[in-house]
């Protein structure tokens, strides 16, 4: 398994649409607080800066945004959730369990 950082070009471009579209979907739909509460380097404040400032946009012309102005941040926040993907860039956990492991695992409020 390899991270995001350690892939191949068309891998790691795999792997990076395939968190895009999670991203943006949650993003749109019910949050990504859990994101929060594991990325410490500011690196979702600068994506979801992004998504706030070109909110009139599609959901799709926001993934493509992201892919071109946020990769960076994007690469970053994948390495910081130290997600492992295969040789074609696919995640060993769907984006989608992870989502619903990490936020089962959260410690809940009193």
């Amino acid at each position: 398994m390899a991270t995001i950082k350690s892939l191949k070009a068309g891998p790691q471009e795999t792997a990076l649409e395939n968190f895009t579209k999670f991203y943006v979907k949650h993003y749109m739909s019910d949050g990504l607080d859990v994101l929060g509460q594991i990325d410490q380097t500011g690196h979702i404040a600068d994506i979801n800066q992004f998504l706030l400032e070109n909110r009139s946009l599609t959901s799709e012309d926001l993934y493509n945004g992201l892919l071109t102005s946020r990769r960076g941040n994007l690469i970053e926040l994948i390495s910081a959730l130290k997600t492992k993907f295969n040789d074609n860039g696919i995640p060993d956990t769907p984006w989608e369990d992870w989502f619903k492991q990490t936020v089962t695992e959260l410690p809940q409020g009193l």
